[in-house]
């Protein structure tokens, strides 16, 4: 739970809260923690791993796309923030010639930001949408970086509500309006949609529980591990069907059923998962049934 709360549903705490000793009497008055704790180091690691990757295969789509469409995608003459268009000069003069002997050669970078000393390498996908030259337009929303959350704050104004593992653990949302600080009017959004979000990733692990199953009997033993994450590129559609069976009180979390012929490692992990979503939609039901 503490994993997903740190991927999803994320709130910063307000500027009120950058107060350590205001914080330590609202967690000595209330059943609140309040300031969600990171994430474990194993799973800061595979953020790490899986942010490096995506940086990696990004980078290569743009230098790919840059490359092959140089004349579609034309020069490279617009600023970056303000969008200016700047022509300049065809003239030859020693000075450009010099300039031009000396430059950086870059592909994906932005010429005006390579002026500065930089390459075609990114530090992160932020980096990589607003430092690439005109044409590109990467759109960093819709790339899968989770580069915010490997990278953790020290600072009070930075830290992540605890909002929904407090309620996790004592159920009580008078709390969360008094000690987390969120809206009354704002809480069942929240936590209904994180709801959703922990059934659509239950359904979505069993479907590649049973698509494990499938091939096992014509592969070696696979596991959750071994799995193309493409292969949850349908299961959206497969969640609204087993939602309905849910939302209609019965829990019904598990009514496929799992095969035997999965590993008991990856057992483990759908039945925890499984038991968390159930519990977590039981406190919801009963505040709001």
């Amino acid at each position: 739970m503490l994993i997903f709360c740190n991927i999803f549903g994320r709130r910063y705490l307000s500027k009120v809260f950058s107060n350590k000793a205001y914080i330590e009497g609202l967690v000595r008055k209330y059943p609140s923690m309040i300031i969600l704790p990171p994430l474990p180091e194993t799973a800061r690691n595979v953020l790490i791993l899986h942010e490096k990757e995506i940086l990696r295969t990004f980078t290569s789509y743009a230098t790919t796309f840059a490359t092959q469409h140089q004349a579609k995608i034309g020069p490279d003459n617009v600023l970056p923030l303000s969008g200016f268009q700047y022509l300049g000069s065809e003239e030859p003069s020693p000075f450009r010639v010099h300039l031009s002997n000396n430059a950086i050669p870059v592909v994906v970078r932005s010429l005006f930001v390579a002026n500065s000393g930089h390459d075609d390498s990114f530090r992160d996908v932020s980096e990589l949408t607003t430092t690439a030259r005109s044409g590109l337009n990467l759109n960093g929303h819709a790339i899968p970086s989770m580069s915010h959350l490997a990278t953790g704050y020290n600072d009070l104004e930075h830290q992540i509500n605890a909002y929904i593992l407090d309620f996790y653990i004592h159920g009580q949302v008078s709390t969360l309006v008094s000690a987390n600080g969120i809206r009354s009017g704002d809480i069942w959004y929240l936590l209904q949609d994180f709801a959703l979000t922990l059934k659509a990733i239950n359904t979505g692990t069993q479907q590649l529980l049973q698509t494990i199953s499938e091939n096992a009997s014509c592969t070696t033993t696979t596991s959750l591990e071994e799995v193309d994450m493409t292969d949850l590129k349908n299961y959206d559609a497969d969640y609204d069907t087993s939602n309905e069976q849910s939302d209609s009180g019965s829990e019904d979390s598990n009514s496929l059923g799992i095969p035997e012929n999965v590993s008991a490692r990856d057992q483990k992990v759908y039945n925890l998962l499984s038991e968390m979503c159930s519990e977590f939609d039981k406190k919801f039901r009963a505040v709001w049934a």
